[in-house]
């Protein structure tokens, strides 16, 4: 939810893997999250080897300060960039927020193509939603045209339908820097088309 914020704990579960003769102790913690703000549910794995503790000081009475290096790894997996957004829920149809929603968890797990094929259709949804035809090429040059969307906006669009293609023909998938970039050039063409377009459409009709 793009909130740094505490997790209230659901399950907490730790067990450890000892080696005598190496003297290796693996700790693990696996554990159920629940965000206090969004209510979003996460699986965190914890796990810290007894070899790769640092000192990073000392108590006033000369006992030392340890500091482990743990792997920590959440379920689905989480990025500050493509943090699920709840507010589309609101504002989108049921079957467009839906791809959205796909669109998010394919990025979040690092699945390339599926992101790309996602964000193709996503876009085709959203066009062919205010669109008059079938041809999503079309819809596109209305819409510049009647100043709906600019023409640099176009050519990122177009780089959308393309990303798409490729990742579907040629198994072309791109980074995940480049496909953040176009996922946020859909958010911010959701928020131009179902809020300050529709909000001036019901202001014309009133």
């Amino acid at each position: 939810c793009r909130t740094y914020i505490k997790h209230e704990v659901l399950t907490d579960i730790y067990h450890t893997y000892d080696e005598y003769d190496g003297i290796l102790t693996m700790f693990y913690n696996h554990r159920i999250l629940r965000c206090i703000n969004c209510d979003s549910i996460s699986y965190q794995d914890k796990t810290v080897n007894s070899e790769e503790v640092d000192q990073i000081g000392e108590e006033y009475d000369g006992t030392p300060i340890y500091e482990d290096n743990a792997q920590i790894q959440v379920y689905p997996l989480r990025d500050d960039e493509t943090a699920f957004s709840k507010e589309f829920e609101k504002i989108l149809p049921e079957e467009i927020y839906l791809t959205y929603e796909e669109v998010i968890i394919a990025l979040n797990n690092k699945m390339p193509l599926l992101t790309a094929l996602g964000l193709r259709t996503l876009l085709e949804q959203i066009i062919k939603y205010f669109g008059k035809s079938d041809d999503l090429g079309v819809i596109l040059t209305q819409f510049e045209e009647e100043g709906f969307i600019s023409t640099k906006q176009r050519g990122l669009l177009d780089n959308i339908r393309y990303l798409g293609n490729d990742a579907a023909h040629r198994a072309d998938s791109k980074s995940r820097k480049d496909l953040i970039l176009h996922l946020k050039v859909l958010e911010n063409l959701i928020y131009q088309l179902f809020v300050y377009y529709k909000m001036e459409e019901e202001s014309v009709k009133k």
